[in-house]
């Protein structure tokens, strides 16, 4: 039963409302349910309720259900809008980005400095236009977006899709069933946001994170955080581990993650690596450090 308070009237009069005790409803009425509590009895030695005109006991109580009914009603919809018993959902906080120019649907906001934990939104990546590809030599590197990296004995050369990154050339190893690492440059175009390599580092781990390449993504822990070179052109390094939780992978916690974005002065893109490893494998893990210690512009 709802506990005591102010309710719209259950004979149906709009704007007209009605004490209940807990037990039974008040003959006193009002339009300003703020007020204190009516002086008058209540209950079946006071005033007749609601709807008790002449028409016997039955039609007395069809209005008292159709009261309690409503009451209850009232009573969900508050313990809903309240949270009630700590769950329902949070809303997703409002994107303040205030970094110019940026792109609808990235989330900026979130501070990279180690060692914080964030639960990025699964945020829209946007979807570049752009299509240019550079064609790869025999030269046992990876090259994209004017960047290149040494390639790894016995990965195998793939095409990796990232749907923000153009020019894009990726190899691949496989864990298990359903489960890759993985390293790729690419290009990140300025006509898409990507104007300046700590926004766009930024950027790209989130959508990297969170936005349906882990299918299972619980969380973020961003490791590192820095600004870098690479052949002495400005970039910035970003190093999280990326978390997920699967009924069909219980051994997988997830992956380290590794981007590179390279200003190489050229105003309509940058240089982006990539590379994704499960966390734990120190013997992947050796390898594609080795491959990053290799990354150069050219």
């Amino acid at each position: 039963m709802s506990m005591p308070g102010w309710y719209p009237d259950p004979a149906g009069v709009a704007g007209r409302y009605r004490y209940w005790d807990g037990t039974s409803w008040s003959n006193e009425t009002t339009t300003t349910p703020g007020q204190s509590v009516p002086s008058g009895p209540t209950g079946p030695g006071g005033p007749a309720r609601p709807g008790n005109r002449g028409g016997g006991g039955r039609r007395n109580w069809t209005w008292l259900i159709v009261a309690v009914v409503g009451v209850a009603v009232i009573a969900v919809v508050i313990w809903l809008l309240t949270g009630g018993g700590g769950g329902g959902f949070t809303p997703v906080p409002e994107d303040t980005n205030s970094s110019t120019p940026t792109v609808s649907g990235w989330d900026e906001t979130s501070t990279p400095t180690p060692p914080p934990t964030t639960q990025a939104s699964l945020t829209a990546c946007p979807t570049t236009a752009v299509s240019n590809e550079t064609k790869q030599s025999d030269d046992g590197r990876l090259h994209g977006g004017g960047i290149s990296v040494q390639e790894i004995d016995g990965w195998v050369n793939d095409d990796m899709y990232l749907q923000w990154v153009s020019d894009f050339h990726t190899q691949v190893d496989q864990v298990r069933t359903g489960w890759i690492s993985n390293i790729g440059v690419g290009q990140l175009n300025a006509e898409d946001g990507f104007t300046d390599p700590q926004t766009s580092a930024q950027q790209s781990m989130e959508c990297y994170a969170s936005s349906g390449y882990y299918l299972n993504f619980t969380n973020r822990i961003d490791l590192v955080s820095e600004s870098t070179t690479v052949s002495g052109y400005p970039a910035w390094h970003m190093r999280s581990e990326v978390h997920v939780s699967s009924i069909d992978m219980p051994e997988i916690d997830g992956d380290v993650v590794d981007i590179y974005v390279v200003d190489l002065g050229d105003p309509e893109r940058m240089g982006i690596f990539v590379s994704s490893v499960t966390i734990g494998d120190t013997t992947r893990q050796a390898l594609v450090d080795e491959s990053i210690s290799t990354l150069s512009v050219g």
